[in-house]
């Protein structure tokens, strides 16, 4: 930990679990980047926090750390949040501090991205939670400071209400009042794929049988989010389907658990039979385009996970 006592006074959870579909497997946090993991790049982006929680599996690392875990394991980011808030001193406690730092273990510049955020929260921020928003304008719920007692109120709230498992952050965010933040270019981007790897300069493991181990899966096959967005939106144009929004990264990540489930093939196949159950509920008038699609995708991730309950109890 650093001595220099820090402008606004903090905790911070790590998120460094989750199956890294895209990367085939490989665990994140341990890409190397300009000498040091990613996983210790986030410690330091977080050195002047009071206690440090890290949401994954036990691993070496510099400093002084808490370990947590999600239950089930790889039950999604809202989960792992609530895993980690749950491990840090409560709201109520003279030993919490007010703002959560909360930082994915898959930024190669977090050091450099977490400080104008901490910046934001010395000036006085009135908001829930200083959010990160990349280049782009997507915000980066697991680059931001939380404000405690809202943050866990949150998470109690999802928590009766369905639960924390597989929600999508957006939820979280949604009962928070937000203030976003735009990031210089970079500073935000993370490393989702090979190729996005390949692009910071970080090399895949050359230790024998490494390479051949973690392949780069078959779905999705880039990660250039510009041209996922262009073929989207010519795809709505070409069905004629005005004003139907797509959530890209609950596709992606739905294709990327069943391919890592169940079979690579899977993927197209799940994504596919989720939409077109979608298109019926809402051509039906069962439930509005957005809520049939989200409920889709949730039913589709809870057939996976009971799937894959059902092997890890041998049955």
């Amino acid at each position: 930990m650093s001595a220099e006592k820090p402008a606004v006074a903090f905790d911070a959870v790590v998120l460094a679990g989750g199956r890294a579909s895209r990367l085939g497997g490989y665990p994140k946090p341990r890409l190397v980047y300009e000498g040091a993991t990613l996983l210790d790049r986030a410690l330091r982006a977080v050195s002047q926090a009071g206690r440090v929680v890290v949401v994954g599996p036990r691993q070496p690392v510099a400093g002084v750390v808490h370990w947590a875990r999600e239950s089930p394991e790889f039950a999604g980011p809202v989960a792992a949040l609530g895993a980690g808030v749950a491990a840090l001193p409560s709201a109520g406690e003279p030993q919490g501090a007010p703002w959560v730092a909360v930082l994915a273990a898959d930024l190669p510049l977090a050091a450099e991205a977490l400080a104008p955020l901490l910046a934001a929260c010395a000036l006085g921020a009135e908001s829930d939670v200083v959010l990160a928003e990349d280049e782009g304008g997507r915000q980066q719920p697991l680059l931001a400071l939380y404000r405690r007692a809202p943050l866990e109120r949150a998470l109690a709230d999802l928590a009766e209400d369905g639960g924390l498992a597989d929600r999508p952050l957006r939820h979280l965010v949604a009962r928070l009042s937000v203030q976003p933040l735009r990031l210089e270019p970079r500073l935000a981007d993370d490393v989702d794929t090979w190729s996005a790897a390949e692009r910071w300069g970080i090399r895949r493991p050359d230790s024998p049988g490494v390479q051949t181990e973690y392949e780069e899966p078959e779905m999705p096959e880039t990660d250039n989010d510009e041209i996922l967005r262009e073929w989207c939106a010519e795809l709505v144009d070409a069905f004629e389907l005005d004003g139907l929004e797509v959530d890209i990264d609950a596709v992606l990540g739905l294709a990327g658990v069943a391919a890592h489930g169940v079979v690579r093939p899977a993927a197209p196949l799940t994504t596919f039979i989720a939409a077109y159950a979608a298109g019926f509920a809402a051509g039906s008038g069962q439930a509005p385009e957005k809520v049939a699609m989200e409920s889709a995708i949730d039913l589709a991730r809870r057939v996976l996970k009971s799937r894959a309950d059902r092997a890890g109890s041998g049955e």
